[in-house]
């Protein structure tokens, strides 16, 4: 990394101390014997070429003498470096003020992240910046390309900061899990977390979050946070632990339950770096994701022959819930997503979740 370049979007500061480390590589020797050559430490030339100080007068007398560019010259470096990045403190100050705006800041107050209290904004942004431990909340307006996101209203910026937003509170719940991701085991629990459709969430939740742990996956949810229109998103951590961030955006149970399985289906296809300018590529890797969740909860053969009986009412949707052993919310779910009902049809048959946040 150049610690003697600042830049931020298209603008780019050069401190004197790059041209110095050009010099000084030009001239095919170490940094101690051009300090010798300048008449100064190999400490002040090593703090130098690194940005850590301006160059003083003396110095821009030196190397004046040293390699016949004007000390008027060097000087100018220094201020046009100086001026710089004032811009560019400025740029990012101006920035962060547009980026906090788009978080709703009571969100954090509300469940705990952040105590109570009265906050101006500059306040708000020192807070956030230490809530997400980040150095810039320009870090929120990128995507994370080592996680899998499950967004279902595409990438305006409000919504790529508020995603992010709910990633990293996840990221905080769960950087501490220390067990590796287990495959096998994984697969071999899937039809137990199957059955726990038919369990009231106080049930089934505990366990499920348990059985996920063993596995190696943390699973965190979180209550929805406006513009984030994120029902899941997945990560791998350095040490192989697995986050799985599960939210009640929209808090019917069949897209819950569907929202799981999708993950799933990226952690076991080790979907997890995803480049977003390669559009088919994510798409294809959602698609895979969904069809294993589809194919999971309703196997493709099942629902063929149901939808060849052609009786899509209240008794047929409970019936088939009942064969398969699954909630009929998520037969209803299907059912609406496919166009085979409309969607406000027969709602009483799904369930609403609520994410309460229990340790934060």
């Amino acid at each position: 990394m150049a610690y003697n370049i600042k830049n931020y979007k298209e603008l780019i500061a050069f401190h004197p101390g790059s041209y110095v480390e050009e010099i000084i590589e030009d001239l095919n020797i170490s940094q101690e014997e051009f300090a010798e050559r300048l008449g100064t430490t190999p400490k002040t030339i090593s703090k130098l070429v690194n940005g850590e100080i301006s160059l003083s007068r003396d110095l821009a007398n030196k190397l004046c003498k040293l390699t016949g560019i004007s000390i008027v010259t060097w000087l100018n470096l220094q201020a046009n470096f100086d001026t710089k990045v004032i811009e560019i403190e400025e740029r990012q100050n101006q920035e962060e003020r547009a980026i906090c705006e788009m978080i709703d800041f009571n969100y954090f107050k509300k469940h705990g992240f952040i105590s109570e209290g009265r906050y101006p904004v500059e306040k708000k942004i020192i807070e956030l910046r230490k809530l997400f431990q980040i150095s810039n909340l320009s870090y929120l307006t990128q995507f994370n390309h080592l996680v899998s996101y499950r967004n279902t209203k595409g990438f305006e910026e409000p919504s790529i900061v508020n995603s992010n937003v709910m990633l990293e509170l996840a990221i905080k719940l769960a950087r501490d899990a220390d067990t590796r991701f287990d495959k096998k085991k994984l697969e071999k629990i899937l039809p137990e977390l199957r059955a726990m459709t038919l369990q009231e969430s106080g049930e089934f939740y505990p366990v499920l979050k348990s059985k996920l742990s063993e596995c190696g996956i943390s699973l965190v949810a979180l209550p929805k946070l406006k513009n984030a229109n994120l029902n899941g998103a997945t990560k791998k951590f350095k040490n192989g632990s697995v986050l799985v961030l599960l939210t009640d955006r929209n808090k019917s149970s069949d897209i819950f339950w569907f929202s799981l399985f999708h993950e799933l289906g990226h952690i076991l296809h080790n979907d997890f770096y995803s480049d977003y300018d390669d559009v088919e590529g994510y798409q294809e890797k959602e698609r895979k994701a969904d069809l294993f969740a589809q194919e999971l909860l309703i196997k493709k053969d099942d629902y063929e022959v149901f939808l060849s009986e052609e009786s899509f009412d209240k008794s047929s949707i409970l019936q088939f819930a009942q064969k398969l052993e699954l909630h009929p919310s998520i037969i209803l779910g299907r059912l609406q997503k496919d166009g085979y009902v409309s969607y406000g049809s027969y709602q009483e048959l799904k369930i609403n979740y609520n994410i309460v946040i229990e340790n934060c």
